[in-house]
């Protein structure tokens, strides 16, 4: 059976560990090695300005300032679970797409009125408040956490130069460029990629196979993982 490299932020990585076992994953096919860590930033934030919230990761809602929870505020959100996240801080979460270019283009059906302020970390692949600069609707960004890239281990880096190919799950497009600019040749090993702009980065990377989930969700990405790892999915 394969390994499989899981090198998301370390919270995330050993809950993805953990639904991987429950679905029949040997423990010891799984190496853990986070390539970024997620660290606040202290953002100071006058929601009377704003009307409504952005949210296009989970990670923003772990470091929400103190004013904004439970205000109720319109929030749009990229995700089923990150709305359901949102909900549980006391915020009114619409679930409007699974990606941040189609909430872009759906929230000016919304008609909504006034400022919106999308909370997000240092890195992105999509600045809304650039985005909708020549528009009616009028986004500000509030940076609140920061993608810090972390080294890979010795011990991943041996594993990643041996003949036996290593599966990894890649679910940002910082994890991607990260793991594209090691000294490592990709070739032998496979991608299974979140989205198809991830997966261009893979292949930008090196990746002799790569594998783009169905929907870009956590759900649609184990779909295509345990069936790899030499079990059923579901």
């Amino acid at each position: 059976m394969p390994n499989i490299l899981l090198t998301r932020p370390q919270a995330q990585a050993r809950h993805l560990a953990d639904e991987l076992i429950a679905q029949g994953v040997q423990p010891d096919q799984i190496i853990i090695d986070p390539i970024l860590k997620i660290a606040p930033i202290e953002a100071h934030c006058d929601i009377t300005a704003s009307t409504g919230l952005i949210i296009t990761s989970a990670n923003a809602l772990s470091y929400l300032p103190a004013a904004l929870r439970g205000s109720q505020l319109p929030c749009y959100c990229v995700g089923h679970a990150t709305s359901q996240a949102a909900r549980a801080l006391g915020l009114k979460a619409h679930h409007l797409a699974d990606t941040a270019k189609a909430l872009c283009d759906a929230l000016p059906t919304r008609s909504h009125k006034g400022p919106l302020l999308h909370l997000r970390g240092t890195h992105t692949t999509l600045d809304m408040a650039k985005h909708f600069r020549s528009t009616s609707l009028r986004v500000e960004n509030l940076v609140v956490y920061e993608q810090i890239a972390l080294p890979l281990q010795t011990e991943t880096h041996e594993k990643l130069s041996q003949s036996s190919p290593v599966i990894l799950p890649i679910f940002s497009a910082r994890s991607a460029r990260l793991l594209g600019k090691l000294a490592l040749d990709w070739h032998r090993h496979r991608a299974v990629a979140l989205s198809p702009a991830i997966a261009a980065l893979c292949r930008e990377a090196g990746f002799g196979q790569i594998t783009t989930a169905a929907h870009p969700n956590r759900q649609a990405m184990m779909a295509v993982i345990t069936p790899l790892m030499g079990v059923k999915s579901g």
